[in-house]
């Protein structure tokens, strides 16, 4: 699989999230250590009051937008490492791809991306089987009948992962 070298977008909102998330609460906590409790306004008529609410909500506020931020990126950084994990020492079988979704949960400028569906017929038993690759934003419908690698872990046939890249991708006529 050819790896491209763009930014994965749940990176990139993460490092946003958790670098503003992170940039408020050091704002909250300076302001606790070295701000001036006086020069504070508020809806209490303590000015120790005012200064702490203003320092809790900045420190509070910032620690949520940081860990949801490290949560996108601890996510993604899993699944890549999973889906490696899965590459080096999964069970590779041979699928060919029966369809086209566009996956609905997701929208990108109005449009839904597209996933293939992978069917594999296993030769011992006849059983049919079917995967369904990652979301890409460009109609993979030429793809129809082409074999693609499907990756599965031995201990655990739901974990998955379909090697398809669809600008190197061979079409059957």
């Amino acid at each position: 699989m050819k790896t491209k070298p763009a930014i994965n977008a749940q990176i990139l909102i993460g490092g946003i999230f958790s670098f503003v998330g992170g940039l408020f609460a050091v704002t909250g906590i300076l302001l606790f250590f070295f701000g001036d409790p006086a020069n504070t306004t508020g809806s209490f008529d303590d000015p120790i009051k005012n200064h702490m609410m203003l320092c809790g909500i900045f420190t509070f506020m910032g620690l949520i937008f940081f860990f949801m931020g490290l949560a996108f990126i601890i996510v993604e950084i899993r699944t890549k490492i999973n889906n490696k994990k899965l590459l080096e020492t999964g069970k590779k079988i041979y699928a060919v791809i029966t369809g086209v979704a566009e996956d609905t949960h997701i929208e990108i400028n109005g449009r839904h991306p597209y996933y293939a569906i992978c069917e594999y017929e296993d030769p011992y038993s006849g059983e049919k089987k079917y995967y369904k690759s990652l979301s890409y934003d460009m109609d993979i419908s030429r793809s129809i009948g082409s074999t693609v690698s499907v990756y599965i872990d031995q201990a655990d046939s739901g974990k998955y992962y379909v090697d398809f890249d669809p600008d190197s991708v061979i079409v059957k006529y």
